[in-house]
């Protein structure tokens, strides 16, 4: 059977435009060195490509990112270390002011050094980084703390995404960064041995513990923790006559040389000899496994009168034994505080001893006030306006001071370990970031050598094809019959 010339000539024009296609194909590649140009080139190599530039493109993002966070963070670190420097130097004063001997005028004059350091520490919290400031959370372009050390600022923080399932935060609010767990009292008593003037009970909860302590007329207790009730007191150093008065302060009754006997006798003692006046002594169970004593007059209201000789039992209606009352009942992690402000008169003030315990207050019958914390500015603020006034700073100034200077040193550990977090990040994307790179060179780009081989093989396919095509020209259907 032989062959028509429209056959042959059909084939041959499509083998001579395949390979022609594939030639010119090959050619592009050894020109621009890749291997796809169009979807209709290889669709699987090119929806992977697509897909390699978009993840690509994404960890570009998040690679700019973490430099963004580094130079931040970074720098919000060393802020706070010149912070936490002139805070350390602003305490070495203080507990100098405190310990020494002061005129009035060395008292004001170290009240203008006070005055400057604060200045600078306001300056640097409200430092700013380009456009924005680094302890405004959220409100970049707010500057975060006014003159009167008032945050306005954001609450809410700052974040950059530096991976696919990881957020850090950049700016950190002011009000987290600077605020203290110092817990002050708002209601003010002219001398420590004012009246409260009300009654109730105060109790006090943070992690796991809670303290309770009564107050107000007619409440007494044992200012002193003991560690085993059925010891003499006087192993505590403890003694003295417990002596019960009436209304006209008559004596009614009396204890004496109450050191001799354990704490529980003394309890005994209490309700037999003052029993019929209506006085009740009980053990109270302190949160740190201690025991001190309470005695109450349940007369409606009080009408007697109980006092110490050695001052160890005290009622709890003044500002002076209700703080040495509640460091009686309450573990050595949260300390009371009798605390002066600068008009010369009392508060109180409640201050745990671990920089991140906060605590919850609650009262029950008339309350003592309103507690509120201060910022760090407020609390350097208060000593400032007390050496202006000519008043050295009390136990409560330097505790706070300290706190100040704690309250900075955390905040740097955690500004820290978010920073070395993000440091970690740029070995993981530079990594990642050369795979994807590898990845898409592989289905991109062509192989130049491959294709300089293909090349020649196509176009020597090419000439065959010719020759075969110039051998058949002078072909006719009569050949074949």
């Amino acid at each position: 059977m032989k062959v028509p010339d429209n056959l042959l000539y059909s084939i041959f024009q499509q083998q001579d435009e395949r390979i022609r296609r594939e030639i010119a194909r090959k050619t592009i590649e050894i020109s621009t060195g890749r291997r796809i140009h169009n979807l209709s080139d290889d669709p699987p190599a090119t929806f992977n490509v697509i897909n390699l530039r978009q993840e690509i493109s994404q960890l570009s993002q998040f690679s700019k990112n973490r430099l963004f966070a580094d130079v931040n963070l970074t720098y919000a670190d060393l802020t706070l270390e010149k912070m936490s420097n002139k805070v350390k130097w602003l305490y070495v004063k203080a507990v100098q002011a405190k310990n020494e001997i002061h005129t009035a005028d060395s008292l004001r004059s170290l009240a203008v050094e006070f005055t400057e350091a604060i200045d600078f520490l306001l300056d640097r919290a409200n430092e700013k980084l380009g456009e924005n400031y680094i302890f405004s959370g959220s409100a970049l372009t707010t500057k975060p703390f006014d003159s009167n050390f008032n945050y306005l600022g954001s609450s809410e923080s700052f974040n950059v995404q530096i991976d696919e399932a990881n957020f850090t935060e950049v700016f950190l609010p002011g009000n987290r960064v600077f605020d203290t767990n110092v817990y002050q009292l708002n209601t003010l008593f002219d001398n420590p041995s004012s009246n409260l003037g009300v009654s109730g009970t105060i109790t006090v909860s943070y992690n796991t513990t809670t303290v309770t302590a009564d107050y107000g007329r007619g409440i007494w207790y044992l200012t002193a923790k003991v560690t085993d009730p059925d010891v003499p007191l006087s192993s505590y150093g403890l003694d003295g006559d417990l002596v019960l008065y009436d209304s006209g302060m008559n004596e009614i009754s009396r204890i004496n040389n109450y050191g001799n006997i354990s704490l529980n006798d003394l309890i005994t003692q209490i309700n037999t000899t003052f029993g019929g006046e209506n006085i009740t002594a009980s053990l109270v169970n302190n949160p740190d496994g201690s025991y001190t004593l309470r005695v109450e007059d349940t007369d409606v209201p009080p009408n007697n009168f109980i006092t110490d000789t050695g001052e160890n039992i005290l009622e709890n209606n003044t500002l002076k034994n209700f703080v040495k009352i509640f460091n009686a009942l309450s573990p050595p992690d949260l300390t009371a505080f009798m605390h002066q402000v600068p008009d010369g008169r009392y508060t109180l003030r409640l201050i745990p001893s671990e920089a991140e315990t906060f605590i919850n207050i609650s009262f029950t019958g008339s309350a003592l006030g309103d507690f509120y914390t201060l910022n760090i500015f407020q609390l350097l603020g208060e000593v400032k306006e007390k050496l202006k006034s000519a008043y050295s700073p009390d136990e409560s100034d330097i505790m706070a001071i300290q706190r100040s200077y704690d309250i900075i040193t955390s905040r740097r550990s955690e500004i820290g370990s978010i920073l070395s977090q993000v440091k970690a990040q740029e070995k993981i994307q530079e990594n990642k970031m050369d795979i994807l790179r590898k990845q898409k060179s592989d289905n991109e780009d062509a192989d130049l050598s491959e294709s300089i081989m293909e090349y020649t093989r196509y176009r020597m396919a090419y000439d065959a094809l010719m020759k075969i095509i110039a051998d058949t020209r002078d072909m006719t259907i009569l050949k074949y019959l």
